[in-house]
């Protein structure tokens, strides 16, 4: 038998949790069939679970194998047993997530952008965080993750980005006003983990999950590798090249796919073309160029401007075959593109005919399923908290089991 303080039992423990994540409800032996474990540990370790209340009996039972007239009575997470906290800070501004165990949203805050300054980002988010948690007890918070539009200085506690926005963020700062624990991952990591987790049912093990935001990020997902990428830059689709003659990003590359159809990049040719062109379209939606929105964009193309129209059919021609291409070097089994463009369904019914259309020659792609999610401003405050979950509540290092 395993110790029970063993980094051994530690990590079955850890594969019998995220089982139980993604089956919602499930017996002692399906643990035991799909884990590889012995059905001896998993009575030791679902006991253990169950003495800290982390996990319960449903009251339900299923019936054996044929033939067998024992029942077996069926485990959950125990949702109620802690909380999660989820924090994500982008373009749009601070939100805030308070999760129970899997997922569900207890409280939630958010600050725009344009309302603080953003060089008292860590004091803005310790006052958010407060605001979030005040009506609760703190003990009772499993952990925090941080979901960031960029990458993690594991070293300097900062964001590797080439948006100066984020100079002043510092973890050890944030983290220092709090007795819990923190992690952070990128944004787009952080949401294909919350789909993994706290929506197990419509999610496989290994899918492709698209941001297109004020930049385009891929999370490649797998789970059978699970945890914080070694190359933190694998994913980064939006510094892919589409046309070596096209506009210089800011990565310094010319003709990345952002360039044609990240949110930053066309809010920025709006600014111009307001600018530039006295009879332009936008002139009759805004008053400034500083107004302009993804939202003026859009009304701009239904309204039948030129400039956007073929300016966004071509983003999107070149997104979708960009997605169709990195099909060809990456098994997934879904395809899920969180996007406010495609709140629009013109774009929807674009981007998925066109993806459907580049993959037709490979036979085994053609009916993959492609999800456009329903756009969310907390998607990665929740994705931030499912990071929280993984690491503090599955992955706990501080995990002490009852004898």
């Amino acid at each position: 038998m395993y110790k029970k303080q063993s980094d051994i039992y530690k990590n079955h423990v850890a594969s019998v949790l995220e089982f139980i994540y993604r089956a919602g409800q499930t017996s002692r032996i399906e643990i035991a069939n799909n884990t590889g474990l012995t059905p001896a540990l998993i009575t030791s370790i679902t006991a253990d679970l169950m003495k800290k209340e982390e996990i319960m009996e449903t009251g339900d039972e299923i019936s054996g194998n044929s033939g067998s007239g024992r029942k077996r009575k069926l485990l959950t997470l125990n949702a109620s047993s802690g909380y999660l906290l989820g924090i994500e800070i982008n373009m749009r501004g601070i939100f805030i997530a308070l999760t129970d165990l899997v997922g569900t949203v207890i409280q939630c805050a958010s600050k725009p952008l344009s309302s603080y300054n953003v060089d008292n980002i860590n004091e803005e988010l310790v006052s958010q965080i407060n605001i979030c948690i005040k009506k609760i007890k703190v003990e009772k918070i499993y952990g925090a993750g941080i979901a960031i539009p960029g990458h993690f200085d594991y070293f300097k506690k900062t964001i590797i980005s080439n948006n100066p926005l984020w100079n002043s963020f510092n973890l050890e700062e944030i983290s220092s006003h709090f007795p819990f624990a923190f992690t952070v991952n990128n944004n787009v990591e952080c949401m294909s983990l919350g789909e993994y987790l706290f929506n197990a049912s419509n999610s496989p093990d290994k899918f492709l999950f698209y941001h297109i935001g004020h930049g385009l990020f891929c999370s490649f997902f797998n789970s059978s590798q699970l945890g914080i990428k070694e190359n933190s830059y694998i994913g980064e689709i939006g510094h892919t090249v589409v046309d070596i003659n096209g506009p210089v990003c800011e990565c310094g590359k010319k003709g990345c796919l952002q360039t044609y159809i990240s949110e930053s990049w066309l809010i920025k040719t709006g600014q111009l073309l307001f600018n530039s062109s006295p009879n332009n379209i936008l002139r009759s939606l805004v008053a400034s160029e500083n107004d302009i929105t993804i939202e003026t964009i859009i009304k701009a193309y239904e309204l039948g401007d030129s400039y956007f129209t073929t300016k966004i059919d071509q983003g999107l021609k070149l997104l979708s075959t960009s997605i169709a291409n990195t099909l060809i070097l990456q098994d997934s089994d879904k395809i899920y593109l969180n996007s406010k463009l495609f709140c629009y369904l013109s774009f929807k019914n674009q981007i998925i005919s066109q993806i459907q259309e580049q993959l037709n020659f490979i036979p085994t792609k053609r009916n993959i399923d492609i999800e456009i999610t329903e756009f969310d401003n907390f998607r990665g405050a929740k994705g931030a908290a499912a990071l929280a979950a993984f690491t503090f509540f599955i992955n706990n290092p501080n995990f002490e089991y009852h004898t």
